[in-house]
């Protein structure tokens, strides 16, 4: 139990951690379409599907990314064929970004890749105590906040 309650051992685990999903995360998967998407193009498509309707600027301006990294892999997804562009309605000079059937199988495996862990992490979590369950939200949430 003294190990346990090291806080090298735990940073160390903690960091192994992270360490493994980061690599795992990087490699480009396939999500049931006939080619590979990287971390970059299958969160795109999620969030074009989440927040339809939205031009590159304004994908831009809410991820806080440039026009020119929304616009690169906009065009690898679209010569994919994962999405299209459509003018909107409001104005021509805008496009619109849509998914295309293969877009949307995309989308809906990488849903289930995500739940995936959302199922190990409720069985791990199925016999916790709640202020265990706060403690581990709130250390998460300040680690994120502090990097």
């Amino acid at each position: 139990m003294d190990k346990l309650l090291d806080n090298k051992e735990i940073s160390e685990i903690f960091l192994e951690v992270i360490c493994s999903f980061f690599e795992k995360d990087l490699k480009a998967k396939n999500f049931g379409t006939d080619s590979n998407l990287y971390h970059s193009e299958i969160h795109m498509l999620q969030y074009i599907k989440e927040n339809e309707g939205l031009h590159i600027s304004a994908i831009a301006r809410k991820l806080e990314i440039t026009r020119g990294a929304v616009s690169q892999t906009i065009k690898r997804l679209e010569n994919k064929g994962y999405l299209f562009k459509e003018a909107s309605s409001d104005s021509n000079s805008k496009l619109i970004l849509k998914l295309t059937e293969k877009g949307e199988v995309a989308y809906k495996n990488h849903k289930s890749y995500h739940n995936q862990y959302n199922l190990v992490i409720k069985e791990l979590l199925r016999s916790a105590s709640r202020e265990n369950k706060e403690f581990l939200y709130n250390f998460l949430k300040q680690f994120k906040d502090k990097i």
